[in-house]
């Protein structure tokens, strides 16, 4: 039986990154998103998560983890742990 990977999720020993209000990034791959106080993003791009626009413009709640294949976003309000991967 062979066993597989999800390297998307293999960030731990690659570090983290903590983000504010108005704080912004691009060009880093995060392989998760950890909501931290209550966020509002304005924009946020994902390859691989269907309906991320829905995400946009509305309050995530502190605790709320968003899993994926982030590349940028901006943060309206808030604070948010980017792990890279």
């Amino acid at each position: 039986m062979s066993s597989s990977r999800n390297n998307t999720l293999e960030f731990s020993s690659v570090g983290s990154e903590a983000f504010t209000s108005g704080g912004s990034t691009s060009g880093q791959r995060y392989g998760a998103l950890q909501i931290i106080n209550d966020t509002v993003f304005s924009s946020l791009t994902a390859s691989n998560v269907d309906g991320i626009a829905n995400l946009q413009s509305i309050t995530l709640a502190a605790g709320t983890v968003l899993y994926g294949q982030f590349s940028a976003f901006t943060i309206t309000s808030g604070v948010v742990v980017a792990h890279k991967y």
